[in-house]
């Protein structure tokens, strides 16, 4: 294909997207595709969709009409199947087997059960009151087996669509995720429509079918868009990391998959230069400013950067002394700015007893290494090693996220009870690529508000799961005033609440 017709093929699909989001008809639309097109690239659908939302259109706007889009695209898509789906416990082998026994659960035991339930009060047809019970319960468990998707759910967005932003596949995380809340939604709908007394069995009907066709919908976009579209540019590496995060949020009816993990010699693979990956990089530098919310001053050295300079992979006990000088010379800096400082030390003693002073002495901290003690944090109210403080952090009661000026995921606390599952996948991302499109406004809002000082905090609270949630942002500032980034912190109130009276030591 020459670029010339490539660009008349995107030309031309987009034309075909912007009909049907204008009101035009769906049958029209899909006869000019059919007779332009034979088969079409995964790439040139994606790409599409990207000139529409980079043209100023809402993804929420693109994500109702996202099933029809599928119904033009479907049998017409060229990719050909990959071999990852039968490696027993791959990623994608997992999510296609949970496609599987969610197909079956709907076509084998949902539709099935609604059909006769329906039949039961049919005109004409004598209602047996014990088996139209049977059905009912039968119908209610199946909703509730439909109900776990949620973690096949949660495992694309917090482990998938983090990665796909990484390598420039911007728009298809913002669509999906949208649907996969409206299907939450529409399965909680179908739940209460059978929940007795049940005041009307054919909105019953109607809100199971919804959600029928809603799922299948996804599993068509999942297995014929998004995962051939990730393989091209995933490493064997990105799939190791997704297979060894996915057990702590867990699988959709299906037991723990095999621990499968990528060879050392896969895990040196790099990302191939595919057309694809080139084609999706180079977009999403040319939308990268509209996407970020923070400053644009240049990165910073990070405590990280410099330990890695003083270590440089070797192991010593003392930095080497050009980065003795280079960090001496920052101290000197330092003493007259805000901010913490790292000193490097000579070791002094072999003993037990911790080096350095108790506190930093000042509203500052810094962290001392000397090449014998482990590296320490000293801060103004006193000090930590790293394990120390690592585990200090690890035990705290709530679920902390930090984001950074430049509104970019750093870190995480994880006391292996969040209320909300974050993934390592999240670091480095843009924090409103980790919300669901509905409250990307909010989030915007909120962050805005901190940057330019008009708010240092924001509080909400919510029933979820049975258990009431306290979630809180505040903005970070050090002594001169600089905006740092946000700290999010959800904790789980429903047993502070209850309390009454007093316990005391």
């Amino acid at each position: 294909m020459t670029e010339k017709n490539a660009v008349e093929r995107q030309k031309k699909i987009v034309e075909i997207l912007q009909m049907l989001h204008q009101g035009g008809d769906f049958e029209a639309a899909k006869q000019i595709f059919d007779e332009t097109f034979d088969g079409v690239d995964v790439a040139e659908i994606t790409g599409a969709e990207r000139e529409l939302i980079a043209s100023g259109l809402n993804p929420m706007e693109i994500q109702t009409l996202c099933n029809v889009h599928a119904a033009v695209f479907r049998g017409k898509i060229t990719n050909q199947k990959t071999p990852m789906a039968e490696i027993p416990g791959h990623p994608v082998q997992v999510m296609k087997l949970e496609n599987v026994v969610l197909e079956s659960l709907i076509n084998d035991e949902l539709l099935p059960t609604l059909k006769k339930w329906i039949q039961q009060a049919s005109a004409g047809a004598k209602t047996d009151p014990t088996e139209d019970a049977i059905l009912l319960q039968r119908l209610q468990n199946a909703l509730a087996d439909l109900g776990k998707i949620d973690a096949h759910y949660k495992r694309k967005e917090n482990l998938i669509f983090p990665l796909m932003t990484k390598y420039g596949i911007t728009a298809p995380p913002k669509v999906m995720w949208g649907v996969d809340d409206e299907i939450r939604e529409w399965i909680k709908a179908a739940q209460r429509a059978v929940t007795p007394p049940v005041s009307d069995r054919y909105q019953a009907e109607t809100a199971i079918e919804k959600v029928a066709k809603e799922v299948d919908e996804m599993v068509f976009k999942e297995e014929e868009i998004m995962l051939p579209m990730v393989l091209e540019v995933f490493t064997p590496s990105d799939w190791g990391m997704i297979q060894a995060e996915s057990g702590p949020i867990g699988y959709t009816l299906i037991p723990d998959p095999l621990p499968w993990q990528p060879t050392a010699e896969e895990r040196q693979q790099k990302p191939k230069p595919s057309k694809l990956a080139q084609e999706l990089n180079a977009q999403a530098e040319a939308l990268a400013t509209s996407q970020q919310l923070g400053s644009q001053r240049p990165a910073q050295p990070t405590d990280r950067d410099i330990l890695s300079q003083i270590h440089q992979d070797v192991p010593m006990p003392v930095a080497p002394p050009e980065v003795m000088a280079k960090l001496q010379a920052g101290q000197g800096e330092a003493s007259e700015s805000t901010g913490p400082r790292i000193s490097v030390q000579k070791p002094r003693h072999r003993g037990p007893v911790a080096f350095g002073a108790a506190t930093s002495d000042s509203s500052d901290g810094r962290v001392e290494i000397d090449g014998t003690h482990p590296a320490r944090v000293v801060l103004p109210t006193g000090s930590f090693d790293l394990d120390q403080l690592t585990n200090v952090l690890r035990l705290l009661p709530v679920d902390l996220t930090f984001v950074d000026a430049t509104d970019t995921v750093r870190w995480f606390s994880d006391n292996g009870h969040r209320v909300f599952p974050r993934t390592t996948a999240v670091i480095g991302r843009l924090v409103v690529d980790c919300h669901p499109p509905k409250s990307v406004d909010k989030v915007k809002a909120i962050l805005a508000d901190f940057h330019s000082g008009k708010a240092d905090h924001a509080d909400f609270w919510i029933h979820f799961r049975d258990r009431m949630l306290y979630i809180r942002y505040f903005a970070i500032h050090n002594p001169a005033g600089d905006y740092l980034g946000c700290l999010e912190v959800n904790q789980d109130v429903t047993d502070i609440r209850a309390l009454e009276g007093e316990k005391r030591l």
